[in-house]
């Protein structure tokens, strides 16, 4: 199909945009092809811009005959520019924004065809994997460009917010250096510096700190930052932060800076926050919600029992509550006639949830319309009923679910499955937004493996000033001034205030098991900045991916990232990651090949230790340069093909 130019056509009007009001107006539009239907008489053709869609009509009987040729060619997808008269339909469309009008096409030009597509881009049904690897298809579906123009929309906000509040923004570099702690690094290894790397940075923590000692005092950066570690749906290897550092702060002032940057995004999406959020304390998020990063949507709370079964006959139970302290009875209530009437093989397959979590089972007592029944029902007397009511908040119908252990275990249990089940009887208001800071973090963390504390979040986070002492007396009782921001039970972001002197963040050093010698090679240009005068200061870094996916209602980080990885961390539209040429690798000094020897003979040139046809073929060009005295002899060359050394089987030597 010859195909028209563009030429010196130009929009007048964006297909979303149009409206009764246009109506009589000549238009010209531009876009893609979504749908055409003939109707006998009448050809319908669905336009599609970034800004929405119109309908656009020819009538067989009054249209011009290269206009009706043309529109019949097309199909799903041809790039189209049009021109026609807006006019009123007469059978409205109340499910499209143009519906009540539609354009009566004059003019038609095809700019380009499309081949058939992979997929239908209305099918909701399509596997993710055919939708990332025709990606750039994938983009052209309406969901997707929402949500590229919302995380647009917000981008744009948080810029404003901050310049309005006086912050500097900054780029920091993408090649830096490795440090300990954290994930694993994605390395970048140096040309000019053999057997050296640089890596790509997991968070600007350190550069940020060294423009609040370089007194800029407010620092903000909507920044790349890659980590190579396990993926999930809310994590991707590289991501965006919105990275914030401010002087001169205390915790509280870090939040309500970031408390007034969502109460101006949550709008974007028609929802409301509400400053200042609720503040939780880690120790009280983990024995309430079993999470560090609790869902407030759902108002059910974990209660620790333990004490009602002090005197119990039953075993399971009352050895937990002889344990002084070191195991536990946990429960909680989930209410309501559907809870109450879970049947058996429910709360089977509910046990074996429990069990894959770590439980060794899942004792139950449910109230339905038949009253109590338990899987421990014998142990159970008016007494303890009535206790058990009073503790876990029962009243009416419901579930409840207990789990036996230490705190983590019990935590990990029922924090899962606390979710879950509110999910299921529906005490989750997923329309909701319920923000939530979760502050007191423990600072250090004992590491089996390494037989050493280690950082919970990094090592710059300053130990609360009331445990400062504990640092060298009491490590894991040390509490970090650090705080993360929660939304419906995912963790937007994270910060702390940091260490601002050089003998505190030596002393920090220590205690994780880095001597002086490694923190000067590591961090010798931190500790000496600390030592000229660096200001108190702490910041905070939000997950811009994760904060636009909540925004955008959407359950999968990959959904508001224009070219996102798989699970697998592959780029499955270009292939990436993919093998690279050899020569690339010995440039980078990552492919050291040993040295070859050859035998060399008036007829032939042979590899005597085996080699590859590249260097064989730099040899030969060296060798024929030179005037050999014997018919045979041995060369050996260096991995770029250069000659070490050569000698003959016997005789004289070769001449050069």
């Amino acid at each position: 199909m010859k195909l028209d130019r563009l030429g010196d056509f130009q929009r007048t009007h964006r297909n979303g945009d149009l409206r009764l009001g246009h109506a009589g107006q000549t238009v010209r539009l531009l876009g893609w092809c979504r749908r055409v239907r003939n109707l006998g008489s009448l050809v319908f053709l669905d336009l599609r811009d970034r800004w929405g869609l119109v309908q656009l009509v020819a009538n067989e009987e009054t249209a011009d005959p290269e206009l009706l040729a043309k529109l019949k060619a097309v199909r799903s997808e041809f790039v189209l520019a049009a021109e026609g008269v807006v006019a009123e339909r007469e059978s409205k469309n109340p499910n499209m924004a143009t519906g009540d009008i539609e354009i009566r096409l004059t003019g038609l030009k095809i700019l380009n065809t499309a081949a058939p597509l992979p997929f239908p881009l209305e099918d909701e049904g399509v596997g993710e994997d055919l939708r990332l690897t025709y990606r750039f298809l994938d983009l052209r579906r309406e969901q997707l460009q929402r949500n590229m123009i919302l995380r647009s929309e917000a981008s744009n906000i948080i810029r404003n917010y901050f310049r309005k509040n006086d912050f500097v923004e900054f780029e920091t570099p993408i090649l830096g250096k490795s440090t300990p702690e954290g994930a694993r690094d994605y390395l970048v290894p140096s040309r000019v510096h053999a057997g050296e790397f640089f890596a790509l940075p997991q968070s600007p923590q350190l550069y940020k700190q060294m423009l609040q000692v370089s007194g800029f005092e407010r620092y903000v950066q909507i920044c790349r930052c890659f980590r190579d570690e396990d993926l999930r749906a809310d994590r991707q290897p590289e991501f965006t932060q919105v990275d914030v550092e401010m002087s001169f702060v205390r915790q509280e002032d870090v939040q309500a800076l970031i408390e007034g940057l969502m109460v101006e995004l949550c709008p974007l999406v028609g929802q409301q926050a509400v400053a200042p959020f609720q503040r939780l304390t880690y120790r009280d998020a983990m024995e309430w919600y079993g999470s560090d990063k609790p869902d407030l949507r759902c108002k059910v709370k974990i209660q620790d029992v333990t004490g009602l079964f002090a005197g119990s006959e039953f075993n399971l139970f009352r050895a937990a509550a002889d344990s002084q302290g070191q195991r536990r009875v946990r429960g909680l209530f989930l209410p309501g006639e559907a809870a109450g009437a879970y049947s058996r093989k429910q709360l089977d397959e509910l046990q074996e949830t429990a069990k894959k979590l770590g439980a060794g089972g899942l004792p139950y007592a449910k109230w339905g319309k038949d009253g109590l029944a338990s899987s421990f029902k014998k142990f159970i007397s008016a007494e303890l009923e009535a206790e058990l009511k009073a503790s876990l908040g029962i009243q009416g119908e419901g579930l409840a679910i207990f789990a036996v252990g230490t705190d983590d275990q019990t935590s990990r249990v029922l924090g899962d499955l606390r979710l879950r089940l509110a999910r299921t009887f529906g005490l989750t208001d997923a329309s909701a937004f319920e923000f939530l800071w979760v502050v007191d973090f423990p600072l250090l963390q004992w590491d089996e493996d390494e037989q050493r504390f280690v950082a919970c979040h990094h090592p710059f986070t300053s130990p609360h000033p009331d445990d400062l002492d504990l640092l060298e007396s009491n490590p894991g009782a040390c509490r970090a001034v650090a705080y993360d921001l929660v939304l419906n039970g995912y963790e937007l972001g994270g910060g702390s205030i940091r260490i601002h002197d050089a003998e505190t963040q030596s002393l920090m050093f220590r205690t994780i098991g880095i001597d002086e010698a490694e923190a000067r090679a590591k961090f010798g240009y931190l500790l000496d900045a600390l030592s000229f005068g660096a200001p108190p200061h702490g910041g905070l870094a939000l997950g811009l991916d994760r904060l636009v996916m909540l925004l955008a209602g959407e359950d999968n980080i990959r959904e508001v990232i224009a070219f996102p990885k798989t699970a697998q961390a592959r780029c499955l539209m270009t292939d990436a990651p993919s093998p690279v040429d050899e020569r690339q690798l010995r440039e980078l000094h990552l492919l050291q090949d040993a040295k070859q020897t050859y035998r060399v003979g008036a007829v032939f040139f042979e590899s005597a230790e085996g080699g590859s046809p590249e260097l064989r073929g730099q040899a030969l060009q060296q060798i024929s340069q030179m005037t050999p005295k014997q018919t045979q002899g041995l060369v050996t060359l260096d991995p770029q093909g250069q000659i070490l050394d050569a000698q003959t089987l016997s005789g004289p030597t070769f001449e050069f």
